[in-house]
């Protein structure tokens, strides 16, 4: 990836070297207004490591301190070893606002942008701040929202999210979804349910009881 920034480029590059064969997955999750996580995965097949561990690579290849002071405050990272993948998970240090998500990704070369109205929330990032060279098999970013998707350009939707194929391109990658009041306004409705309950068993309850009250 051609503008991630030098101390984490060095674990792609690294990779790179070794097998020209990468995947990364990155995600952003806006679980509430002004509220959101993000995650960038990087894998590789083991048999592309050439005989080398992940942390045979990781100590030989790359800056862990460094990388480490670069991810402060923002990036939590683990790795990871599932099946016939190994590479690394990047979360974000907690759950961060707009401002904070957008600073966060720029560790990575993305310039991603989030603003609400409200109601929706709309993301957006420039096609040529995260182009993708021909080294990388897969370079997926999915956005999830917590509603329903009501626009996209281009990206595919599943339920509420949007994948957007950074190998396939585009001059801007931009999605749009609703807010789930659904939970806020079954809370307050609960409420007035439960408080009209009790007027009502209040009201026509026997005279005794009402007195012990």
């Amino acid at each position: 990836m051609k503008r991630l920034l030098s101390v984490i480029a060095l674990v792609f590059t690294a990779v790179l070297a070794l097998s020209g064969c990468v995947n990364m997955n990155a995600e952003v999750n806006v679980q509430g207004q002004n509220k959101t996580t993000g995650v960038v995965e990087v894998t590789l097949n083991k048999e592309n490591l050439q005989g080398m561990s992940l942390d045979e690579l990781l100590a030989t290849q790359v800056d862990t301190e460094a990388m480490e002071k670069e991810l402060d405050g923002k990036w939590t990272y683990s790795k990871i070893n599932e099946g016939e993948n190994v590479g690394l998970r990047f979360e974000t240090d907690g759950v961060k606002t707009y401002t904070q998500l957008k600073d966060a990704f720029k560790v990575f070369g993305f310039e991603i942008n989030l603003a609400d109205d409200g109601q929706e929330v709309t993301f957006s990032m420039p096609g040529d701040k995260a182009t993708v060279d021909s080294s990388f098999t897969e370079a997926n970013l999915l956005v999830n929202f917590p509603g329903e998707v009501t626009s996209h350009t281009p990206g595919e939707v599943e339920h509420h999210t949007v994948t957007f194929d950074m190998i396939k391109g585009a001059q801007v990658y931009q999605a749009t979804g609703k807010f789930d009041h659904s939970l806020f306004y079954s809370s307050i409705f609960g409420g007035a349910l439960l408080v009209l309950t009790l007027v009502f068993v209040l009201a026509f309850a026997p005279k005794g009881v009402k007195e012990t009250h």
